[in-house]
């Protein structure tokens, strides 16, 4: 190339980065001075002019507000809603939320700290299509879906199931058992939850959902269908295979998150500080002490039949179908598969594995790898 036409593209290019320069938004300025406030066992910092930012930047590096410093308190900032956000609910597509997650405030029942963990965005995601015909059968829209989650952590659950296009969430900072004896009842068209593990918790919710009559999705680890409770506590849902519980099972290990202050052991110091994964400003602190999936009942055999296996998971009509990975310590067949394999962490693998449709053929699996 001569030496003329080397020199003008040098020129356009110097005079296109002068362009890019002029028309460049300048970043927002931060505050000079920021002061730490513990609330609720979580490190959050003010500024001069009362607002209070995240202990941690979001991904390009930036501030991150959560609210307004009134009173010796934090009020929340309002969460709006992008046209994008909204078209993303209504595809059923798991998005990682921006804005950091409310203070935890005091619960109105007692908890073990071990048990407070949210569900991930995608474990929700995997679940829309059961939703979806859920409100197909009961005649009303999806965002009209009447849907109860007992278990109060952080109100994650709302959060999530909204930006997928399911607004209607009753989850409040309540005890389920007292109003489970005042028969006092959410008006629901499913029950849709990731119970505390400890005892007595799996076994007094699925209790309730056998009696219940209306479909349940419970989102429990591996080892709950080995438990002499199990079938025990869903009684006649045992009866046929048209009534029993199926399963869906995640191709990729799900993680849980903390909400940072929930837990004393978590916080800056704790026994368990260094143990744990990283954390998100919006989710908390990342965690998966179990292999987990779905277990759902009370659909139906007009429902049952329509149900499909969501992208990224696995439909397994029986515990018998249950893929090696997911198996629970205690079954024998993890010794027939060698353990369920070295890496539970991607539950399935590359192993090809069917489903029957209820009383037919046996289709293969569908959907790509996720969590």
């Amino acid at each position: 190339m001569p030496d003329g036409k080397k020199r003008e593209k040098r020129k356009a290019k110097r005079a296109a980065k002068r362009r890019l320069k002029e028309v460049a938004v300048p970043e927002p300025a931060e505050p000079a001075e920021l002061q730490g406030v513990v609330l609720g066992g979580e490190l959050l910092l003010r500024a001069a002019d009362g607002t209070v930012y995240a202990s941690e930047r979001d991904d390009r590096g930036a501030l991150v507000a959560v609210g307004r410093w009134e009173a010796g308190a934090v009020v929340p900032l309002p969460k709006a809603v992008s046209s994008s956000e909204a078209a993303g609910g209504a595809t059923g597509e798991a998005r990682q939320p921006s804005v950091p997650h409310p203070v935890p405030q005091p619960l109105a029942f007692s908890a073990a700290e071990d048990d407070h963990c949210e569900t991930a965005p995608e474990a929700y995601a995997h679940i829309v299509s059961l939703l979806r015909l859920v409100a197909r059968k009961r005649g009303v829209p999806p965002e009209e879906l009447r849907i109860w989650d007992p278990y109060y952590c952080n109100g994650a659950v709302a959060r999530h199931l909204a930006a997928l296009g399911f607004p209607h969430v009753h989850n409040a900072n309540e005890d389920f058992y007292a109003r489970l004896d005042s028969g006092d009842l959410p008006e629901h068209d499913v029950l849709l939850t990731n119970p505390p593990y400890t005892h007595p918790h799996p076994e007094r919710l699925l209790a309730h959902c056998a009696a219940s009559g209306t479909p349940w999705l419970a989102l429990m680890p591996n080892w709950v269908y080995t438990k002499d409770y199990y079938w025990a506590a869903l009684g006649r849902s045992h009866g046929t295979a048209d009534t029993q519980p199926f399963y869906i099972a995640p191709r990729k290990r799900y993680n849980y998150w903390t909400p940072r202050g929930r837990r004393s052991d978590l916080t800056s110091g704790g026994a368990k500080a260094k143990t744990h994964g990283h954390t998100n400003a919006a989710l908390g602190i990342r965690t998966s002490p179990f292999v987990s999936f779905w277990y759902c009942g009370g659909f139906g055999p007009a429902l049952r039949k329509r149900v499909t296996p969501p992208e990224g998971c696995v439909l397994c009509w029986s515990t018998e179908e249950l893929p090696p990975g997911v198996l629970s310590e205690s079954d024998p067949r993890r010794k027939v598969w060698g353990g369920g394999g070295a890496d539970t962490r991607n539950v399935i693998g590359g192993r090809s594995l069917g489903r029957s449709n209820g009383g037919g053929k046996r289709q293969k699996s569908g959907g790509a790898d996720q969590h």
